[in-house]
């Protein structure tokens, strides 16, 4: 059996972006927000989704490759390619409120198993016209302003299925504050993996909403 290792170090740069607050110049994903100044707006650059694990890939080994990859450094990010191709990712950039940008991730991992992993990229723009900050994100109706302060140090874990058990692990880069002035873009990337609670060759779903705020107005919960 041959293998193909991938570490990604710091393979996080994670940005988010999106939403409007009360008494604050914001966007969401859902709404493009007008103030006196300019508008504050964003979206997800289409054409730079990058999948590890797409489906589709014929089978084979490399990075171009469609079999599986094995979460063997947990608690640190990285993976180890399999010599089997059994599961696979699948990502859809979502226009939530019509106005023409992507601004919504619709991540459907399928037939996967405990220690699966994946990898996902993209690019975010400014396309308004004042400065925006990373501010928060929504990961099936949770709100995090911080992913990678948790107990273990490794992300956040996600009961997908509700059956009580996490099922699913998310790791995020600390790019959150970030600030991006008009027509700048950043890479966003994030590591998903299965958990040893999670079925044997089950489809998961996992809706990510991002969102922004007016560089002058950016703050979190203390």
């Amino acid at each position: 059996m041959r293998f193909s290792v991938l570490i990604l170090s710091s393979i996080m740069m994670l940005t988010l972006l999106g939403a409007v607050a009360v008494a604050m110049w914001t966007s969401t994903l859902d709404i493009n927000t007008y103030v006196s100044t300019g508008e504050l707006d964003w979206e997800i650059m289409s054409g730079t989704l990058i999948l590890l694990d797409a489906c589709g890939l014929q089978p084979g080994e490399e990075f171009y490759r469609g079999n599986d990859w094995n979460a063997s450094f947990l608690p640190q990010p990285g993976a180890i390619q399999l010599d089997k191709d059994v599961g696979c990712t699948e990502v859809s950039l979502i226009d939530s409120d019509g106005d023409g940008d992507k601004d919504t991730l619709n991540i459907t991992l399928h037939n996967v198993y405990p220690w699966y992993y994946t990898h996902i990229a993209f690019k975010v723009h400014n396309n308004g016209d004042i400065p925006i900050k990373i501010w928060k994100i929504i990961i099936d109706n949770r709100v995090f302003y911080e992913l990678n302060e948790q107990e273990l140090q490794q992300g956040v874990e996600i009961d997908v299925d509700e059956d009580g058990k996490y099922d699913i692990l998310i790791w995020w880069g600390n790019n959150f504050g970030v600030q991006l002035h008009p027509c700048e873009s950043a890479d966003i990337s994030l590591d998903v993996t299965v958990l040893q609670d999670a079925a044997e060759n089950a489809d998961y779903h996992i809706q990510i909403t991002f969102e922004a705020i007016a560089w002058n107005e950016y703050s979190t919960p203390s």
